[in-house]
């Protein structure tokens, strides 16, 4: 009875513990919202290199580039989460962007890495790039140009899964040129996480079962 019990708590400990890694965002202000800058009541532009954006680094080709920090109380345009967002294109332009501070990840596990792409109807779709560690970067694009009467902005959420390879993982977004599929006024990234994946429920069911089965053998031959 005393291994089967061992068995039990071994199988809950897990259990718990991978849902709240699961539950908890990796990624350091993922909704950008700090600093505050609502009271403004405009969008604040941060220049290259800048680390003010709390947790990530501002990506551009020259030192006067930048990206603009977007509050709900400028024109009305909503975040998808929160109440701030960042336009990868500063005022205006393509190649600018942000970069996550590094967070720390186990070789071998699996995270689940998503994000929110904004496009504003008046100006058009939009494209960003998004490369891991400095890899390949991928392209994704907003086409949406449905909005509501209470928020301009058109949101597109993305995901997908990552292997990890590192202990650690980066996340480098921006703002690209992509023909009619993308414009140089707005382009939004907001909702940013990065957590480690959860198991399906059948998953879930067949861990429990395989460690129920480990106690039971274990009782047995006690």
């Amino acid at each position: 009875m005393i291994m089967k019990s061992k068995s039990a708590l071994v199988l809950s400990a897990l259990l718990l513990a991978t849902s709240a890694g699961a539950a908890t965002n990796l990624v350091t202000n993922g909704s950008f919202e700090g600093p505050n800058v609502l009271a403004g009541g405009n969008y604040v532009l941060y220049n290259t290199g800048s680390t003010v954006i709390t947790g990530w680094t501002v990506l551009a080709p020259t030192a006067s580039e930048s990206v603009a920090l977007n509050p709900d109380t400028y024109l009305g345009l909503k975040a998808s989460d929160g109440r701030q967002w960042i336009d990868m294109t500063g005022v205006t332009g393509y190649d600018k962007g942000m970069r996550s501070d590094a967070v720390a990840t186990t070789v071998g596990a699996t995270y689940h890495v998503s994000f929110d792409v904004g496009n504003y109807l008046p100006f058009g779709v939009a494209t960003l790039g998004l490369s891991l560690n400095g890899g390949p970067e991928a392209l994704y694009t907003n086409t949406s140009l449905a909005v509501t009467a209470t928020n301009p902005m058109n949101w597109v959420s993305f995901s997908f899964d990552w292997v990890a390879n590192s202990s650690s993982l980066q996340l480098s977004f921006v703002g690209r040129p992509n023909g009619a599929l993308s414009n140089n006024l707005g382009i939004g990234l907001d909702n940013v996480g990065v957590a480690l994946a959860v198991p399906e429920p059948g998953t879930w069911g067949l861990l429990a079962m395989g460690l129920g089965a480990i106690g039971l053998r274990l009782s047995r031959r006690r």
